[in-house]
């Protein structure tokens, strides 16, 4: 019989996928965390060349509308082997054409780099890959470093729900916090953005971004006791 899932042995989610959990209702969280452990086999639609192309034209600052184009329109003559290939390449052509339609957002800081590596956050049990696009960086009046981040989110059919984009803002408030990437840094709510490609809107951290991030924690605790009771999906092979 062919296998249809892979079963994660212990509690993982990524950054995406928590702030998702915290917003979600109690239905919904039962199914992302099924997600989550029990993960389809099959081939899914994933949106890194766009994410990419975006990243890249971000590194001065705001979107460069120009070289987004170009980059755009090279990657549409790219060539495809199957049809899979091809419905990749369709969803990342319109996750960048969405974000051309919208100009260019108005983003926080004077330094911008394109994050190379993905940390792993232990919290309170459960693993959380923290993978932002771009980092932020600017030195305020006094000349202390002030650090963020600022991670992409798109949805073909919907805006990203506004309380699920704080949590995101919020958690990597917290992981710059306690984890900074530069040394003698400290994160500025400002600094820590999430970009809803669907309609353009920049998220910042809230002001209450510690009090979130500790409920992200605690809901983390509650995930890892609850890893090795979550259902098989029906009709799953593992």
């Amino acid at each position: 019989m062919t296998k249809t899932h892979r079963e994660i042995k212990d509690p993982r989610l990524s950054d995406n996928k928590l702030a998702d959990y915290m917003g979600a209702s109690e239905q919904r969280k039962r199914s992302i965390l099924q997600s989550c452990k029990y993960q389809r086999i099959a081939a899914v639609i994933q949106h890194h060349d766009a994410r990419k192309m975006i990243a890249d034209s971000m590194t001065s600052g705001n979107i460069d509308v120009k070289m987004l184009t170009e980059k755009l329109e090279i990657y549409e003559g790219k060539i495809t082997d199957t049809d899979h290939e091809e419905e990749v390449k369709a969803h990342n052509i319109d996750y960048v054409k969405s974000v051309l339609s919208m100009g260019s957002p108005q983003v926080n800081g004077s330094e911008f780099t394109k994050c190379q590596s993905n940390k792993k956050v232990d919290m309170n049990g459960t693993m959380i890959s923290f993978f932002p696009e771009l980092l932020v960086t600017r030195t305020n009046k006094r000349n202390n470093r002030k650090i963020g981040a600022i991670n992409f989110r798109y949805s073909k059919s919907a805006k990203l729900p506004e309380n699920v984009a704080e949590y995101q803002s919020a958690l990597m408030f917290g992981v710059l916090r306690d984890e900074p990437f530069e040394a003698e840094s400290t994160p500025e709510h400002a600094l820590c953005q999430t970009f809803d490609a669907f309609n353009g809107k920049l998220y910042q951290a809230p002001s209450n971004s510690i009090y979130l991030f500790n409920e992200m924690k605690a809901a983390c605790a509650g995930i890892s006791q609850q890893w090795q009771n979550i259902p098989t999906p029906k009709g799953a092979v593992l």
